[in-house]
């Protein structure tokens, strides 16, 4: 991955972030964004909550974006933090001459047109989990980003109860945009106990076959369907850009499920393959290691638990954050960002805590 150059962010403004004002719809299922503004607070960041989404559905959008600018007026943040594109462009243009933009995407960004380079351009620090963008949104004129994997709170996502294990293999997710994910666990229920958990399973119009098919599931049945889960299923909308894996690797993995996914190019670099998770590289390679695994409890149990405290020291939102601060006080880096991408400080703080 290419070093990261120098951004917009210029030293008139660099400074610690004191005030935060988050902007991001609620994630009811991952609690990704609440995720993200606990792990602002317990770094001892003020940080006040808005979704925007929900007042345009309450007030309509003149009335909503009356309510932010109010808002912001009001609370005189240094920092806006927005979660994707929920902060309208035109409020993000007015914002920023007196705050600074920081601007979190998870998504793989899988297509992308000019509408979201203006939009980006806008933020002072892009952080994103899939760096193999970096290259088109340089081409663009853009030299904000910096590459952040996604990551859980503890505070959400954790190890539910010992529980009798009762399927196979679980995987909690859609089908996939293009139903590759459909494909495969289709495929894997011919030979093994396969349950999905998702939403979107329900309009699915492809064949289920042996596919058994769940609702979608919550931090807290999150938890249980991994605890009562022999393997837990990985598979990205993208699996072949560096480094970027969906936020589930974090989650299962925080859940203290044995997971494993999709290889991605450099995942080893953060976890080790039969250590801290397992990999598998294609659908009959799925197969093979399903089968390898599925009588080895032990081993299972220990790869879960090791893989479990690896995400605990290192990847919580807690650790991401912790960048995004020291990036606002001194500028984001111009050369190859470490992995795991977590200051020592923070980790240490971490364990010190004892989260």
């Amino acid at each position: 991955m290419a070093g990261l150059q120098a951004s917009s962010l210029d030293s008139s403004r660099l400074g610690a972030a004191r005030r935060v004002l988050f902007v991001g719809k609620s994630m009811s299922r991952t609690r990704c964004t609440g995720a993200l503004v606990d792990a602002l607070r317990r770094h001892g960041v003020e940080v006040r909550w808005r979704n925007l989404v929900t007042w345009r559905r309450w007030f309509g959008m003149q009335m909503a974006h009356r309510l932010c600018r109010a808002e912001f007026e009001r609370y005189r943040p240094d920092v806006v933090f927005v979660f994707l594109r929920d902060l309208p462009l035109v409020l993000m243009s007015e914002f920023r001459k007196q705050a600074r933009i920081v601007v979190w995407c998870e998504e793989a960004l899988e297509t992308t047109d000019t509408s979201i380079v203006d939009y980006f351009g806008h933020a002072d620090i892009l952080c994103m989990s899939n760096p193999a963008r970096f290259a088109w949104l340089r081409e663009h004129g853009l030299n904000n980003m910096a590459f952040l994997m996604s990551g859980f709170s503890p505070r959400y996502h954790r190890p539910a109860s010992p529980q009798r294990q009762v399927r196979d293999v679980a995987f909690i997710g859609g089908p996939g945009g293009q139903g590759q994910r459909a494909d495969l666990l289709v495929k894997l229920a011919e030979e093994f106990d396969v349950h999905a958990f998702g939403g979107q399973w329900q309009s699915w119009s492809g064949a289920r076959g042996k596919l058994k098919i769940h609702g979608a599931v919550k931090n807290r049945a999150y938890a249980k369907v991994c605890a009562t889960s022999r393997i837990v299923l990985g598979v990205n909308e993208v699996n072949d850009s560096e480094l970027y894996c969906s936020n589930r690797t974090f989650l299962t993995m925080a859940c203290r499920g044995f997971h494993l996914t999709h290889y991605v190019p450099g995942l080893e670099r953060v976890f080790q393959d039969g250590e801290h998770l397992a990999f598998f590289r294609s659908g009959d390679d799925a197969f093979e290691k399903i089968a390898a695994w599925l009588p080895k409890s032990e081993q299972r149990a220990r790869v879960a638990a090791a893989g479990h405290a690896q995400v605990l020291r290192y990847h919580q939102y807690y650790h991401r954050v912790a960048r995004i601060l020291q990036w606002l006080e001194h500028g984001l880096p111009r050369e190859r960002q470490p992995l795991p991408p977590v200051p020592a400080a923070a980790a240490e703080a971490v364990e010190s805590a004892g989260s």
